[in-house]
């Protein structure tokens, strides 16, 4: 006969041991000390948000706790709600070192996580991008699967990641981030991802590149390609739309990419002229001398233009562009890495994919003739089978899920 005593503990010795396995990563203090702040956590959430300093207090309590992976999910739940007081009352600078030393400790580099999300919210909100950077400069190869991360937060990563690479005039990572929240999968378009769109328009525009072949989600926005390469038409686009640009933060994006096309039409001589009068230029640009003066200026300062300015004889002399050969190498030295490194990540990529049981069953239902985005595919080509053919394509593919 077990005493009520020694039932009394061994339930408390399997409650420890449960809830030790259910948080093996939070360490310090005893259990219920843990507890406690999961219910401060749950009491605050459902507060209001002028309990700043307790939601800092309570949030830096459990991350302290963390020493690596998986992150429990009252502790991501914690971080959330810190990210979205902290921006709502203007304060987001204190809550960026807290992220970012949970993200070191428990986050491995190359996995995104919903943390991801949280910092460069954080940075965006205080103006602040240089913490973010190491984390954007970091390729992304995986999504984190200790977590059910939502899409939502992997769309603002991308998202918040193009706005804090724009704010840097870093442009072409900044389109690159832009393009990868509008490549995100989703049943329906996010309002995240027109946001995405229109900004990567406007982005597209600053760099001179052909249009983007995405879903058209936003045509005020897409008719900014009309003016392509006219900064008179550009201008007056622009100012038509000034009242929806400032609507969503993107006037200072639209009038870069006016200084842009303004820019490229002055580069456009280079080629072209030995010397030009810097009257004749502005007369053409339907511009004044020393609103040209100051561009061609501050391109020159740039490495964006050789030339020279004559002021005496208001002349413009083209020069010819010259480059460092070593440090052309060294570029190309780190293009080949790059890509050595994609090409492996993608081989790797693609020998999972070919052999997980969700993605056959795709192909089964998908039959032999598609691939899994409904287009043909040069593995799985459209003419040429039998009947036979394709029974004994699904027959193979039966085969291999048995095996898993």
């Amino acid at each position: 006969v077990v005493s009520t005593q020694s039932t009394k503990q061994w339930y408390q010795r399997r409650v420890r041991a449960a809830t030790t396995s259910a948080s093996a990563v939070v360490e310090g203090g005893p259990v219920q000390s843990l507890q406690d702040l999961s219910r401060r956590v749950q009491a605050l959430m459902d507060g209001d948000s002028g309990r700043e300093k307790e939601v800092l207090e309570v949030t830096r309590s459990l991350t302290e706790r963390v020493t690596e992976g998986p992150i429990p999910s009252i502790v991501l739940g914690a971080v959330h709600h810190m990210t979205n007081v902290l921006c709502q009352n203007g304060t987001a600078i204190k809550g960026i070192l807290i992220v970012k030393k949970l993200i070191t400790r428990a986050c491995s580099t190359g996995i995104l996580s919903s943390l991801h999300s949280d910092l460069l919210q954080l940075c965006l909100a205080a103006k602040l991008p240089s913490p973010a950077l190491p984390l954007l400069d970091t390729h992304i190869t995986d999504i984190t699967t200790t977590e059910d991360i939502d899409v939502q937060h992997i769309l603002q990563y991308f998202y918040y990641g193009g706005c804090i690479y724009s704010s840097l005039s870093n442009f072409p990572r900044a389109l690159h981030f832009f393009e990868m929240c509008l490549s995100v999968p989703a049943q329906q378009t996010s309002v995240i991802q027109v946001a995405a769109y229109q900004k990567a328009v406007l982005v597209t525009l600053i760099l001179g590149r052909c249009k983007p072949n995405h879903l058209i989600l936003s045509r005020p926005y897409f008719s900014l390609f009309g003016a392509e390469g006219n900064a008179e038409k550009l201008a007056a686009s622009i100012a038509q739309m000034t009242p929806t640009l400032e609507k969503h933060d993107n006037l200072g994006l639209a009038k870069q990419a006016l200084e842009s096309v303004r820019e490229r039409e002055i580069a456009k001589f280079h080629d072209t002229f030995v010397s030009l009068k810097l009257s004749s230029l502005a007369s053409h640009l339907k511009l004044t001398v020393t609103e040209i003066e100051k561009r061609i200026g501050k391109m020159i300062n740039c490495s964006q233009f050789p030339a020279q300015i004559c002021k005496k004889e208001g002349v413009l002399w083209m020069e010819s562009e010259t480059q460092d050969p070593e440090e052309s190498l060294e570029q190309v030295k780190a293009a080949l890495v790059t890509s050595m490194n994609s090409y492996n990540k993608a081989k790797e990529l693609n020998s999972a994919l070919s052999l997980n049981p969700r993605f056959l069953a795709r192909m089964v239902e998908l039959g032999p003739n598609k691939d899994p985005s409904g287009a043909s595919s040069s593995y799985f080509p459209a003419h040429g089978r039998t009947t036979h053919e394709k029974d004994q394509f699904k027959k193979k593919i039966i085969d291999l899920l048995e095996m898993e």
